[in-house]
């Protein structure tokens, strides 16, 4: 029988070998399913993964190395990828807040915004 596509390097396969390893591991421990929503990808997608059939994509693999704290013999994928864009406002941090001391802030008004919320406004001042 013939496969389509190009065929895999030797580094490919081991991490290939590797890859399917881990994921059939985490698929006898905590479930398929389980283990593909911890990763964002489709329960098929898995089962190609832990059967040695295909490679994640790297946002995959840095996923896994994060989730399941993985050390792929052969590649960090935190390396090669970009940071991941910011989901939340917590977690656009910018270094101009380092520098803000607390005579750089006055609170202007606090008060209520209907039953469950509370209104704050601040004045913040940035040096140059």
């Amino acid at each position: 029988m013939t496969t389509r596509g190009r065929k895999h390097s030797p580094g490919e396969k081991q991490l290939l070998a590797q890859v399917a390893k881990v994921f059939t591991a985490r698929k006898e421990r905590f479930g398929a399913k389980r283990s593909a929503q911890e990763l964002n990808i489709s329960l098929a997608s898995f089962y190609n993964y832990a059967a040695g059939k295909d490679l994640p994509r790297m946002e995959v693999l840095r996923d896994a190395q994060k989730a399941w704290r993985v050390r792929w013999d052969l590649i960090d994928p935190s390396e090669v990828l970009l940071t991941r864009k910011a989901n939340s406002a917590e977690q656009l941090v910018f270094s101009f807040l380092e520098s803000l001391r607390k005579e750089n802030v006055e609170v202007v008004r606090i008060g209520p915004e209907g039953e469950t919320v509370l209104q704050v406004t601040l004045k913040i001042r940035f040096s140059a």
